[in-house]
């Protein structure tokens, strides 16, 4: 009966799915190694709609997903959490005093089922993904079920496309046995967190590429994405006024100066040349952002690091902050 209505939802999904939300898959590696699930696997994911689990259930169409849900209906609503297992769901009881869900979640891994989980928690409605909390990884090292990431970058609309970026496995059994403390758990969740990052940064490179637009001598105004050319590369930054640039690092590092983004003057920026100012053609202004949204998505990154040449530069935080992408 469950296998029933888990799949009479997913085709009431895939109905939803060709005129709302059409789906484009990348891996981060070429050869699509994790297409299929395979064995025991706990998907993370980040998390904004209600659409996020039916999106990635469709993804993997033909191996059912389990998913991580709180309890919220104890007694008083016996008919909905029925529902909820029926679905798929694996009920916790938001109290903390029953760890059952650890144990079912064993035997559906061990039994090569998949589980799925949103480590951000409730809906984060942010440009990037927050902070996650530990309980995927405990639940991973307990079952021994690999970890599965995956970005999306919930393009949900019609006449859209939702673009996931799935990456590799990630297992955890090193740590079987392994007294997982506050700071083991925090070192782990900070090393995948890092991976998941630079996913998200992939994913929103590879949708930048479509993009080609011109550079023009012209006066900025605010929210412009600007240039230098620098010895033998262009720096990019958001100009938002004359005493204020949002950049990824600096056109010149110092020394040990560590790469984070910052604000700046346009003189600062600039120094002695004269900045190029991104000219978008006609065709390519619907896919920027509105001004107040690029201050603060700029304003809310300053401190942040990360800096990859490869998928987090100056150019793909710009494009980042400044693009529907």
């Amino acid at each position: 009966m469950s296998w029933v209505l888990y799949y009479f939802g997913l085709l009431l999904g895939l109905i939803a799915l060709l005129f709302v939300f059409k789906t484009k898959t990348y891996y981060e590696d070429d050869n699509r190694q994790n297409g299929r699930l395979k064995g025991g696997t706990i998907i993370i994911s980040n998390h904004r709609s209600s659409m996020d689990p039916v999106v990635i259930a469709l993804r993997f169409f033909f191996h059912k997903l389990h998913f991580i849900a709180a309890d919220f209906y104890k007694d008083k609503r016996k008919a909905a959490k029925l529902i909820m297992k029926t679905l798929g769901g694996i009920l916790v009881d938001t109290e903390g005093q029953n760890l059952d869900f650890i144990e079912k979640s064993r035997r559906i891994t061990a039994k090569g089922g998949a589980i799925l989980m949103f480590p951000e928690g409730d809906f984060k409605f942010t440009h990037e993904p927050q902070k996650f909390s530990t309980g995927y990884i405990m639940l991973a090292v307990r079952t021994e079920a690999k970890i599965l990431p995956i970005v999306n970058d919930f393009n949900y609309g019609l006449f859209k496309r939702v673009h996931l970026m799935i990456g590799n496995g990630i297992d955890l059994s090193r740590y079987k046995g392994e007294e997982l403390t506050k700071a083991k758990l925090k070192e782990i969740n900070d090393e995948i967190s890092g991976k998941y990052m630079t996913l998200f940064y992939k994913l929103k490179r590879k949708k930048a590429e479509k993009f080609s637009p011109k550079y023009e001598f012209i006066s900025p105004k605010k929210c412009d994405v600007i240039r230098i050319f620098v010895g033998s590369h262009y720096h990019y930054g958001v100009y938002l006024n004359a005493g204020e640039v949002i950049q990824f690092g600096r056109a010149v590092n110092m020394a040990g100066e560590k790469v984070v983004v910052n604000s700046v003057s346009l003189n600062e920026f600039c120094g002695a040349k004269i900045p190029e100012v991104r000219a978008p053609g006609r065709s390519e202004k619907k896919f920027i952002r509105n001004a107040d949204d690029i201050e603060r998505y700029a304003k809310s990154c300053l401190g942040q690091s990360g800096y990859s040449l490869a998928n987090n530069n100056c150019l793909d935080f710009a494009n980042r902050v400044t693009l529907k992408i």
